[in-house]
């Protein structure tokens, strides 16, 4: 899942971008429901979240955001 911006960045999954069985969808990774939907539909053999809050101080000074993302 990829977040909508301005610009179609996909330097760090070029290597893999053109694979087959390789698929991005548009989304929040904070949205329950479109998490829920999108895995019902696509019914994917793996999950990986790579969205997870990393920074110690965010996460301590956003606890509900980074348990929602992670």
């Amino acid at each position: 899942m990829k977040r909508r911006t301005s610009s179609f960045n996909t330097k760090r999954i070029d290597h893999i971008f053109n694979e087959e069985g390789f698929y991005l969808h548009y989304g929040d990774i904070t949205d329950s429901a479109n998490l829920i939907k999108l895995v019902h539909d696509v019914q994917p053999d793996e999950i990986y979240n790579l969205a997870a809050q990393s920074h110690v101080a965010v996460s301590f000074d956003m606890p509900e955001y980074t348990a929602n993302c992670d």
